[in-house]
């Protein structure tokens, strides 16, 4: 699912191999390469220490949780909404996926309705990516707009031959029954055998 409205919720993915973005503490100037973010949730298995995309209906990590709720349990599995798009790293100097919670692309959303005022997009401008804090509970973000001005040619063919992906095909959903292998304790490498599934190393809260 695309779109900038966090309100409503979203389908589900899961992904290949690919530069996902890692913002330092301190400054990054990006390049928004897409027009909406792409929405999924995710499940986080400890077992495994990553992120496993939810199906939707009959999801056996949702029941699991479903009953959890019902009885007052503690959630086995903590689950988080994940928005993703596109963009040009300026200090890496790479197309990469940037990947955040609602809060970060709501900062985003108010830079391209800022732009969109002014007649222009996201494409437009560059984004400046100030982080603070390295810990979970202690690092904050804030992004401003940065330089407008045309990416140069030597950019664009950069975009071009390192092929921004399609974040609807790019983010594949496991099945029902992978997602129960994975429960019942199956080796991650054997449920998804064709080895091209992404890793999530990051925690977080439920929601």
């Amino acid at each position: 699912m695309s779109g900038w409205n966090f309100d409503q919720k979203s389908s589900k993915g899961d992904g290949n191999k690919k530069n996902f973005t890692k913002f330092p503490v301190g400054i990054t100037n990006i390049r928004i390469l897409d027009e909406s973010p792409h929405e999924r949730w995710i499940h986080w298995l400890q077992k495994y220490n990553r992120g496993l995309t939810c199906p939707g209906k009959g999801c056996p990590i949702c029941e699991i949780r479903k009953k959890q709720k019902a009885n007052k349990e503690s959630y086995s599995y903590n689950m988080a909404r994940r928005l993703t798009m596109n963009i040009y790293n300026h200090e890496t100097e790479q197309v990469e996926i940037m990947e955040q919670g609602v809060t970060f692309f709501t900062d985003v959303k108010e830079m391209m309705l800022e732009l969109k005022e002014e007649g222009k997009t996201l494409f437009d401008c560059d984004l400046k990516v100030k982080r603070r804090g390295e810990g979970k509970d202690d690092t904050t973000y804030r992004i401003d707009l940065a330089k407008e001005y045309p990416l140069p040619e030597s950019v664009m063919k950069k975009v071009e031959e390192e092929k921004v992906p399609d974040l609807n095909e790019f983010f594949g959903v496991p099945t029902l029954e992978q997602v129960q292998r994975l429960i019942d304790g199956d080796e991650w490498e054997d449920v998804f055998a064709s080895g091209d599934d992404k890793d999530d190393e990051e925690q977080f809260e439920v929601e």
